[in-house]
């Protein structure tokens, strides 16, 4: 859903992120609940603007006693991605993840927690 160039720039400032698309493509085709159990075994968290498909699988991984590493929830409102080619809206969305991930660089900042962007 994010503009690869995001990550490319995120990993230039030493952040450990991937896309799916062009990083990871054999979690494309899973379920969501999938590609979030599978993050939460490395240890990773989830960025997405999927919110109405994501806050479910957080509430019902929770609730079974499960963890999952994050999941950064961003609003096409305030980081909108129909933009993404453009130079200003990745330096938006780089600096905007940048600037969470410094805040929260513990292993387990995340942990188990929804966080909203933008």
């Amino acid at each position: 859903m994010i503009s690869p160039a995001v990550a490319r720039e995120l990993r230039d400032r030493d952040h450990e992120v991937d896309t799916i698309k062009r990083d990871r493509p054999e979690l494309e085709s899973l379920p969501d609940t999938e590609i979030v159990r599978r993050m939460a075994v490395e240890r990773r968290g989830v960025v997405t603007n999927d919110i109405a498909d994501f806050a479910p699988i957080h509430e019902r991984i929770v609730a079974a006693g499960e963890e999952h590493y994050g999941m950064i929830f961003t609003h096409d409102s305030t980081l909108p991605r129909d933009r993404d080619r453009d130079r200003a809206s990745i330096g938006v969305w780089v600096e905007t993840l940048s600037g969470f991930l410094a805040a929260h660089s513990s292993d387990d900042a995340l942990r188990n927690r929804v966080h909203h962007l933008g």
